[in-house]
């Protein structure tokens, strides 16, 4: 599989997926705490570049534990596990001794612009958003969505 191939069936998932995200959103927003001041969504890639990863919703503010606290139910906008049945939901795996593009990067690159994607559609955002990948990874700089009022 190609890079633009793995980029397209990847993001053929994720829209696959959209439904259940802008529930957990929905969620996330009715549960923000009055002291939030920014929403963040990671990308979390495997270490191993295979392949699996997360999306990963968190706050900024005051007291980070309580205000991450406040959303627990509502941070995963998508993850990607093993499970007994195998790995759900299913994503192509990579060998990274063979793959020939970074498998990490094209993961938060793809997964960023689905994000940006998802809350461009739930316009406006009452806190302003980021959007960037774990520990540096992606090829994009960080997406920057101001807060609006409704």
């Amino acid at each position: 599989m190609t890079q633009d191939e793995y980029v397209v069936t990847l993001t053929a998932i994720l829209q696959a997926h959209a439904g259940q995200a802008h529930a957990t959103l929905d969620g996330l927003l009715a549960a923000l705490p009055p002291k939030a001041r920014e929403i963040e969504f990671v990308v979390f890639p495997d270490q191993d570049g295979e392949g699996t990863f997360s999306i990963v919703a968190s706050l900024d503010g005051p007291d980070l534990f309580l205000l991450n606290k406040a959303i627990d139910g509502h941070r995963y906008l998508f993850d990607v596990r093993y499970t007994e049945r195998g790995i759900e939901p299913e994503v192509p795996l990579f060998d990274p001794d063979v793959t020939r593009f970074d498998v990490q990067n094209t993961v938060v690159d793809t997964g960023m612009r689905w994000v940006e994607t998802l809350l461009q559609a739930r316009s406006p955002m009452p806190l302003p958003v980021m959007i960037y990948g774990e520990e540096g990874y992606g090829t994009l700089e960080p997406i920057l969505i101001p807060a609006q009022a409704a």
